[in-house]
């Protein structure tokens, strides 16, 4: 069918009448322009794909600026990561062009919020996990000491070291920090997020493992080398290849140490001889000493009783001195060995440790391993000294220095003192009372009686600078002598009796005639002298001997003159029978 159009052919299109509106203000069109755009960008973001919290997504570097990366999420939208957060990571920040995986976290005024760290936490967290399920370790580094263990650093992940898991044994925190280790997994939690580590499960299988065959390689008397992991006051712990073995102080040398660090420092490297080996307890103890020969077994080859040796004080004790004589040699200088005029004298007033002093080796036991000194002996005797100088009978003179119950001390040299006895102060005095003349500081002069060289003392009397009366007196009257005297003291049972200046001679009761009757203080008697003790100084007198004596010279004298008579009288024949019965 044909159509007819009009020259104009056009779609007319009816317009239909508006009715009039009031014109808009500026402000109003701006605001209602920005909820349009608003409006859009909430319409936008519903028609994208929807990003759950949590959610892994990758996406395109397209703007850095001082506070965040833009990230473009493959066109769909945009999400922003705080520049500090690649630095909390350890990583650099990306460049633009970068392709880059992160963490959803949330919606902000700048877009879908992500994070690479949370990113790397939440894949370690993962790891943490894989590895406990696993029954695996993971490396981690010692970041810091606190309260009751260690914090360690997962690479980004934070976790506790208890003390109790650090070490399988002694733990010493210079060791570990900032030292990087294989941790296992014994706790892990994710809210609160919390991950428990321990270094000492993985240390203790890898040394039961290194037991298990040092044992099965080594016996007692096996050589060993190894490197000093601690040192301690009794010895020093020596790492075998993952087996602590003791070196205890006593069996580093010979010779005596005071501290394992005389000889030894922590790293240094050891040889040893197995000495004590335990599977079950898994203790080593070794020695280095044992390497080396034993100097005592060439003592009796290199000392002998009276040599004069040369040493060095080692140690004082109360009993005396500990001279180290050459390494691993130590001899003892008792106290009464140190001095001659000090017979009990402190170690200390004499020697100070590490004085170098000769010494005389008085004997030794190589099998007991002892060995005695004597400082003294190597000096002459003070005594045999003196002695040499002054004999008995000499006379010195002197200070007193002190006064006893007993007597008093005269100072003879710096050293050397003697001492007049009580006894030896006076012949007519008694001791007691002859003491009482004498006073400090006074000097005396006195005659020397003897030395006891061994027992170190001097006897002086001063009584002896005089002759003795009692052995002038014995001297004139031996025994049988007739004697006067005059009774000084009645005793119980005799009498006392005065027979010379300063000898006093005793009569016993018994010895005077019953017919005499009893003496008084002040009597006059003759007595005849019966014995006499020089070593008491004693003399002992009898009338009825003097009287009985008499009347025998009397008879025998009467009976001379009878014999010389041709004719001897009844009278004479009469005095001749009693003398035949006298005798």
């Amino acid at each position: 069918m044909n159509t007819e159009t009009k020259p104009d052919d056009t779609i007319e299109q009816k317009v239909q009448p508006t009715e009039p509106t009031e014109p808009i203000a500026p402000d109003e069109a701006v605001a209602n322009e920005e909820e349009s755009f608003a409006a859009l960008f909430e319409a936008s973001l519903e028609e994208q794909p929807k990003l759950a919290r949590g959610e892994y997504v990758t996406g395109i570097v397209v703007a850095i600026d001082s506070d965040v990366v833009t990230v473009d999420l493959k066109g769909t939208s945009e999400g922003v990561i705080k520049v500090s957060e690649f630095a909390a990571i350890g990583e650099e920040v990306p460049s633009i062009g970068d392709e880059i995986s992160a963490l959803m976290v949330g919606k902000g005024r700048l877009g879908v919020e992500l994070s690479v760290l949370q990113a790397k936490r939440r894949k370690l967290m993962d790891a943490v996990v894989a590895a406990k399920e696993a029954g695996e370790t993971i490396s981690g580094k010692v970041v810091k000491e606190v309260k009751g263990g260690f914090r360690i650093d997962l690479g980004g992940l934070e976790a506790f070291l208890p003390r109790s898991e650090a070490d399988t044994g002694f733990v010493n925190a210079g060791d570990l920090l900032n030292e990087t280790f294989d941790f296992a997994i014994i706790e892990v939690q994710h809210r609160p997020e919390n991950v428990v580590v321990s270094r000492k499960q993985p240390l203790a299988e890898q040394e039961a493992a290194l037991r298990e065959a040092f044992f099965a390689s080594h016996e007692l008397g096996s050589k060993v080398t190894g490197t000093v992991k601690r040192l301690t006051n009794f010895g020093a712990f020596v790492d075998l290849g993952g087996l602590d073995a003791l070196l205890h102080v006593s069996d580093i040398a010979w010779k005596h140490i005071n501290n394992p660090a005389e000889m030894l420092s922590v790293g240094q490297s050891v040889t040893a001889e197995i000495i004590k080996l335990d599977a079950d307890t898994a203790k080593v103890s070794i020695s280095t000493k044992n390497l080396i020969e034993d100097p005592w077994k060439k003592v009796s080859e290199t000392y002998e009783s009276g040599m004069q040796v040369t040493g060095t004080v080692r140690k004082l004790i109360k009993a005396g001195a500990i001279v180290e004589l050459e390494p691993g040699v130590d001899g003892l200088i008792h106290r009464s060995e140190m001095s001659w005029t000090r017979k009990d004298v402190e170690p200390a007033k004499v020697l100070s440790e590490g004085d170098v002093v000769d010494v005389a080796v008085i004997d030794f036991d190589a099998e007991e391993r002892r060995l005695r000194l004597s400082l003294k002996a190597v000096s002459d005797n003070p005594w045999q000294v003196w002695m040499a100088e002054h004999p008995a009978g000499s006379k010195i003179t002197g200070k007193i220095k002190n006064i006893s119950d007993f007597g008093f001390f005269v100072g003879l040299t710096d050293e050397l003192d003697g001492l007049v006895h009580i006894g030896n102060i006076s012949w007519d005095k008694p001791g007691d009372e002859a003491i009482q003349d004498y006073q400090k500081g006074q000097e005396v002069e006195c005659a020397v009686i003897g030395v006891d060289v061994e027992r170190g003392r001097i006897a002086l009397g001063i009584k002896q600078l005089t002759e003795n009366p009692f052995d002038t007196f014995i001297n004139g009257s031996k025994r049988g002598t007739a004697v006067n005297g005059k009774v000084v003291e009645v005793l119980p049972n005799a009498y006392l009796v005065e027979v010379a200046d300063g000898i006093v001679a005793r009569l016993a009761q018994r010895e005077m005639p019953r017919e005499q009757g009893s003496l008084s203080v002040g009597d006059e008697v003759e007595a005849k002298i019966i014995d006499v003790d020089r070593r008491r100084q004693r003399v002992e007198l009898s009338v009825r001997q003097l009287l009985r004596d008499e009347e025998r010279d009397s008879i025998k004298h009467y009976a001379k003159q009878v014999q010389q008579e041709s004719a001897p009288s009844a009278l004479a024949l009469e005095l001749q029978r009693k003398l035949l019965d006298k005798q």
